[in-house]
């Protein structure tokens, strides 16, 4: 109900419209929303590409941008191939038409530019405008417009492309802090204790990987990168820290593919052996991806931890779901193992087993 207030609204006669697109097409006029049918369903065909595939794949880049979303290069890379497949479609239907439909501009041409505008003002710069030489003439076409001009202003054209904002995200998602407990009132009367036998002292732990030098790679450092950073920063900071048997880098693969049969039944796995590894953050990184479709779904990932053996083995709080793991230690010598852990922090691990990617997890 909330959502739906918040939705622009009119009266039109006896009935009240609630959809923008529905109250762009009541108000334009036949010659923004077509004088015949065919140009009507045209016209729609077009509003309808710009809400449903090309503004779900700009949030998936611009989100991040934004603070709104945590950058994950996944979700990223997925909406750059959808714009880019979205864009070279629309640059042929554009070779030699100056509007989307017909001689002059209509709602198409202003519903697509205006879900188009943030990309070229943040993301698309001068080398990916000039692979889109059409929409770009186009679109600079529609945002020249008289009246496009006096409702959204000049439009600036990118210069360097928008990055993730980790302190932006930080302040639209601030995290909640746990309220104290509240302390217990003191007895007033303490009964008289027994002397009793002081207690053996207890053997103090060793925190784990104490027994290791300190490492080239900081996993700070490296987190930092991962959320910060462009790909080739991540992958040069690797190169140059990364030192077998300091760290170790291992492939997982869920040995009970059989019982994945329900996403969010997949999903709480993976969230709650996290929530058990809590302890291990500062000593591993790691990438869970869940691929295929419900009732034949894959379950695997790539981690990087302290030390050159399984670390999961380092504390017996961390082995509870590892058991249910094929680990496999990685070689970043060969190149077809190095190729894995590229294509997995990149976020272009598409499939797995010949099913689809279907959602991650980032420890």
């Amino acid at each position: 109900k909330q959502w739906y207030q918040r939705r622009v609204a009119i009266t039109a006669g006896a009935g009240c419209l609630n959809d923008t697109m529905t109250i762009a097409s009541f108000v334009g006029g036949c010659d923004l929303r077509g004088g015949d049918e065919i140009t009507r369903a045209t016209i729609t065909q077009f509003m309808n590409m710009a809400e449903t595939k090309l503004f779900p794949a700009a949030c998936q880049v611009l989100y991040p941008c934004w603070g709104l979303m945590p950058n994950n290069k996944n979700v990223v890379n997925k909406g750059h191939e959808n714009i880019k497949s979205f864009m070279t479609v629309l640059d042929q239907h554009l070779l030699n038409r100056t509007y989307l439909v017909g001689e002059s501009v209509t709602l198409a041409d202003l519903s697509l530019a205006v879900y188009m505008r943030d990309l070229y003002t943040m993301i698309l710069d001068e080398n990916r405008r000039n692979s889109y030489v059409n929409v770009t003439r186009w679109f600079t076409t529609i945002m020249n417009q008289d009246e496009v001009i006096r409702v959204l202003g000049q439009t600036t054209l990118c210069v360097k492309p928008a990055q993730f904002d980790a302190k932006l995200f930080q302040q639209n998602n601030p995290k909640q802090q746990k309220n104290a407990a509240p302390k217990k009132e003191a007895a007033k009367k303490e009964a008289p204790k027994k002397e009793e036998a002081a207690p053996a002292p207890k053997k103090e732990r060793s925190a784990p990987f104490s027994s290791l030098p300190a490492p080239k790679l900081n996993m700070d450092d490296f987190k930092r990168h991962y959320w910060n950073d462009p790909s080739e920063v991540i992958h040069k900071y690797f190169d140059d820290t990364f030192v077998d048997g300091e760290w170790s880098v291992w492939k997982v693969e869920y040995k009970y593919q059989s019982e994945l049969v329900k996403t969010t039944k997949t999903n709480n796995l993976v969230k709650g052996m996290f929530q058990r590894l809590e302890t291990m953050k500062k000593y591993a990184f790691g990438l869970m991806y869940i691929f295929g479709d419900e009732g034949d779904q894959r379950l695997a990932g790539i981690w990087l931890g302290r030390g050159g053996d399984n670390f999961f083995y380092e504390d017996t709080n961390w082995t509870i779901d590892i058991e249910n793991f094929n680990c496999t230690k990685m070689d970043m010598n060969k190149p077809d193992e190095k190729a894995l852990w590229t294509k997995f922090i990149d976020g272009g691990m598409d499939d797995w087993e010949g099913k689809q990617f279907e959602k991650d997890h980032i420890f």
